[in-house]
């Protein structure tokens, strides 16, 4: 049997190599300025920042929560994920300095507890903290990054900040 000598086969026309090396080079140029440049709004031509890093065996582990007065004069745990007020903790992560430069962003939280999980007692204030652990020692230090009274706790209406706001 001999062997094959592409009988059959035909050549793509300039056109089709043309846009396939387009599509080439915008895909491998923009994954590359993603990972020099870009940030989480670059996803997915940029590393998630979430996972882009390490800790040192001697290092400090930053770990950001919220938490929230509620009405009830209850200090709780704001739960981010999607099943419970639709936010997930990673969205906070990537819009901590945001909500540090303008902490009204956190009415919105407000809202989407309430509207969510109406039964549960409405927050009054809500803070963003980063929990800062020691591997060495153990030892944790909060820190509190922002901290928003909630305007009309048992009925927030939304900040009317855009999503492009700084």
């Amino acid at each position: 049997m001999g062997a094959m000598t592409g009988a059959g086969s035909r050549s793509l026309p300039w056109y089709a190599v043309g846009w396939r090396l387009v599509v080439t080079f915008a895909v491998v140029v923009t994954v590359a300025l993603g990972t020099l440049v870009g940030n989480d709004g670059w996803w997915p031509f940029a590393p998630m920042s979430q996972y882009a890093f390490s800790v040192k065996n001697d290092g400090v582990i930053n770990s950001l929560t919220m938490d929230a007065l509620t009405v009830d004069g209850e200090v709780v745990r704001v739960p981010l994920s999607k099943e419970k007020i639709g936010i997930e903790r990673s969205e906070i992560e990537g819009q901590a300095p945001r909500i540090v430069n303008n902490p009204g962003l956190l009415q919105d939280v407000a809202v989407l507890h309430r509207r969510r999980l109406p039964d549960e007692a409405a927050y009054r204030t809500i803070w963003l903290r980063n929990t800062q652990r020691d591997i060495r020692t153990r030892s944790e230090t909060v820190l509190t990054l922002a901290t928003w009274n909630v305007v009309d706790p048992l009925d927030p209406q939304p900040s009317g900040i855009p999503q492009d706001a700084r």
